[in-house]
């Protein structure tokens, strides 16, 4: 019923805007993109990147714009687990916990990242995929107990 439903704002951040300069019949583009870590703009023109202002991007001829759905509460749910992760590097873990990097990727970047799922390297009774054995250090990340539970929890 709609009395379950919530409203909740769905915001988006943007992250890239790519640039066509010419005409319909030829041109040329350029892209420009954030980066997320440093919050640095940068315009992409074939070899050359350089830096450039958040009002060099807002005043662009945009022609594609590319969006990142922005969550607060994963933001917080992110920064608890870096705590913990390092929390955890100064007290020694009997047990390990593999999680796929690919998951942890998700984690760190996507809105909605979705339940732990280490289905990249593990086979369909739970063992790691005798194909993938050879290589699974680099499939998977090691995490302490206490961070695990709190990303299987989250």
């Amino acid at each position: 019923s709609c009395a379950d439903c919530v409203s909740q704002v769905t915001s988006y951040d943007l992250v890239s805007v790519i640039c066509h300069h010419g005409t319909a019949g030829g041109g040329h583009y350029t892209c420009y993109s954030l980066n997320c870590i440093s919050e640095q703009w940068f315009e992409f023109d074939d070899q050359y990147v350089t830096q450039v202002s958040p009002e060099t991007v807002q005043n662009c001829e945009a022609y594609v714009l590319f969006y990142k759905k922005s969550s607060e509460a994963m933001g917080k749910l992110r920064h608890r687990a870096v705590e913990l992760t390092e929390l955890s590097q100064n007290e020694p873990s009997l047990m390990q916990f593999y999680v796929s990097k690919q998951w942890v990727n998700k984690f760190n970047t996507f809105a909605e990242p979705g339940p732990i799922d280490n289905s990249d390297f593990l086979c369909a009774h739970g063992g790691v995929h005798p194909s993938k054995e050879p290589f699974v250090n680099q499939l998977c990340t090691v995490l302490s107990q206490g961070v695990w539970e709190y990303l299987y929890d989250t």
